[in-house]
């Protein structure tokens, strides 16, 4: 369709009527909700973060980065929540960062945010400082500070 003076109000409104379908398809990819993820991380929208971070993985349970920011999403939601939510929260975060280690095991943020994690919970939530220690020692090793 060529756009002269007598269409262009017609094209202006189909445009604006195809524009939303295109953002929300552009969403839904794995670039656009991780994108989508990070802005709501950003803006402190910490359970909106996680409900696109669980849809990612569920298109991309590889992704490590994925999994170690829906982690660090559970536990800002637990540390705002009430006692009897953020047991759930807590345990959920526990899941996500061993979910991220296990799939990238030179995930230094992960690993970090993991041994502060077992270094931190009670022992009900999975806190467990021989496996905060033995993490430590990976760490380590990957930054080059202990021999392999």
């Amino acid at each position: 369709m060529r756009i002269t003076a007598k269409n262009l109000g017609k094209f202006i409104v189909a445009l604006t009527l195809w524009m939303p379908v295109v953002s929300a398809a552009d969403e839904r990819a794995p670039a656009g909700l991780f994108a989508s993820a990070a802005a709501a991380f950003e803006a402190h929208d910490y359970a909106r973060s996680a409900e696109l971070l669980e849809q990612l993985l569920l298109i991309q349970p590889d992704c490590a980065q994925c999994a170690h920011q829906l982690g660090r999403a559970y536990g800002h939601m637990a540390e705002q929540a009430t006692w009897s939510k953020a047991i759930g929260l807590a345990k959920k975060t526990r899941l996500a960062l061993e979910n991220a280690v296990d799939i990238d095991p030179s995930n230094e943020p992960a690993i970090e945010d993991l041994i502060r994690y077992y270094r931190e919970a009670p022992g009900f939530l999975g806190g467990d400082n021989a496996k905060a220690t033995q993490l430590e020692q990976r760490l380590r090793r990957l930054q080059g500070k202990l021999p392999s």
